[in-house]
């Protein structure tokens, strides 16, 4: 029985991480309007490596985006940030969130900071803006 638990976590677990790379991939491709984006993680880069669309890059200002899981590890302020948390979108300039909360997936997104950018908005996109 202990086992069926552990089988169900661990599938549970990788079906998340899955579903929130489709998701920035999605995401990205549709703001930057580009088929590939160059992006600069602070950590976790090992769950990027299977993605076509997202290339990690090991400096922020070879990227197109920033994705934060810290805010505190900002290196490059003239990027796009896309922060993982509600309290780091709040509290940056950072053009949208994605975070988990109550069990349940959030997307934010900055409509203000977005054109700062001169980002694409798209229409699937709008009803996250905030």
């Amino acid at each position: 029985m202990k086992a069926i638990y552990i089988i169900i976590a661990f599938s549970t677990y990788l079906f998340a991480n899955s579903y929130e790379i489709k998701l920035y991939e999605t995401i990205f491709t549709k703001l930057f309007n580009k088929p590939v984006i160059y992006l600069f993680v602070d950590k976790n880069k090992e769950e990027f490596k299977n993605s076509k669309v997202l290339k990690i890059v090991n400096n922020c200002k070879e990227a197109d985006i920033i994705l934060l899981y810290k805010l505190e590890d900002l290196q490059c302020k003239n990027k796009p940030i896309f922060v993982t948390n509600y309290i780091d979108f709040i509290s940056s300039n950072a053009i949208g969130a994605f975070y988990w909360r109550k069990g349940r997936p959030q997307l934010i997104l900055n409509k203000k900071s977005i054109e700062s950018y001169n980002l694409h908005l798209d229409k699937s996109l709008l009803k996250y803006l905030e």
